[in-house]
């Protein structure tokens, strides 16, 4: 199979995205969200504590009077539900915002239906044993593990440096415990914060990275896709109608110019051409069954020409392809591996001239 050297171009990229392919990392919004609520929750600390402390404190004064449970629950559990709501609505709403900003910021505006489509080669165990040994799933493997530790070592170094306080704590009033719980829970939380945000930020360049290296190019794939979005159809058209002219009065001698035939042994031979410089992609120059195919498979012998037994290629190639028309878009990587066959065999001569003669 051919090299994939070249970067995606902007049509590619295009295409990918229609299909809900984007360079994106789900660390890196729910590491934001994540500090953003810790932040929200420092910052709005004054405004939590006094309705928190003000409910809390009218809930235990109510204890110790005459009270009918039966009809003021509903009044205590309605004040509840308001007070939790008038807590945390405002910090919902912009760690909301953070993370619809935080995905837009990476990925843009999208919205693809062929990403929702059902797929069944989702459901092949194959494809799924397959998915498992990819990069990709062993760089989250190594992430969680990553984040799991730090984590752990991140809380452990803070207890040890927070010991004496906690420990001296039991002897000061609910207040200061409270005090010494609060100062230690922020301190986790922030530094926590902080190490996963410094984790999302490298799994962003990392899948990035990998996006970039999944949608390169051969330089064949650059110069169909050139050849398929400019110029003009028409002149297009005309331009096959007249190769296809010149192929088929050719016959079987077009072979003589073939970079390599591909036969099914004997019973079907296609001759495919490709000139590098000028073709975006190799082309069949004559094919045929029979008889034909033996005429091609000398023509090829007695030129100097490969002539490669591919029993799978030479049916799809004789199947879905035309007579001098470039190669089909489904057989682009089988040729390919053909094509950078030759170029190696081709560096060899001493071995070229014993396969090929």
């Amino acid at each position: 199979m051919a090299e994939k050297t070249e970067k995606a171009t902007p049509k590619k990229l295009r295409d990918a995205r229609k299909k809900g392919q984007v360079a994106k990392s789900q660390d890196f919004p729910s590491a934001f969200t994540f500090a953003t609520s810790i932040f929200g929750v420092i910052a709005a600390g004054s405004y939590l504590y006094k309705n928190l402390a003000s409910y809390i404190i009218t809930t235990l004064k109510a204890i110790g009077t005459n009270i009918d449970l039966q009809n003021s629950a509903g009044a205590y559990l309605t004040e509840a539900i308001t007070v939790i709501m008038m807590c945390s609505f405002p910090i919902v709403v912009i760690v909301a915002i953070v993370g619809i900003l935080a995905n837009f910021l990476i990925v843009g505006p999208m919205f693809s239906f062929q990403a929702m489509k059902f797929d069944l080669k989702k459901l092949n165990p194959v494809e799924g044993i397959k998915q498992k040994f990819k990069l990709k799933v062993l760089v989250e493997l190594i992430k969680s593990v990553l984040k799991i530790t730090g984590a752990a070592l991140i809380i452990f170094f803070i207890i040890k440096s927070m010991l004496p306080q906690v420990v001296f704590s039991v002897k000061f009033p609910i207040i200061g415990s409270l005090t010494i719980m609060a100062a230690f829970l922020k301190k986790v939380a922030i530094q926590v914060g902080i190490f996963f945000l410094l984790i999302a930020i490298f799994d962003l360049a990392f899948q990035k990275k990998q996006f970039a290296k999944e949608m390169m190019m051969e330089k064949f794939e650059i110069k169909q896709e050139y050849k398929d979005t400019e110029g003009d159809p028409q002149i297009k058209g005309k331009r096959r109608e007249l190769s296809r002219e010149i192929a088929y009065s050719e016959g079987p001698s077009a072979a003589k110019r073939a970079r390599a035939i591909i036969t099914n042994p004997t019973h079907i031979a296609v001759a495919l051409g490709f000139e590098e410089e000028k073709d975006p992609v190799p082309s069949i120059l004559v094919m045929g069954k029979g008889p034909i195919a033996e005429k091609i498979i000398k023509i090829g012998i007695d030129n100097h020409i490969p002539v490669m037994r591919n029993v799978v290629l030479a049916r799809q190639l004789f199947n879905i392809g035309h007579i001098g028309d470039y190669i089909p878009k489904d057989v682009y990587k089988s040729v390919a591996e053909v094509l950078k066959w030759l170029e190696t065999m081709e560096e060899m001569p001493d071995v070229n001239v014993g396969i090929f003669q």
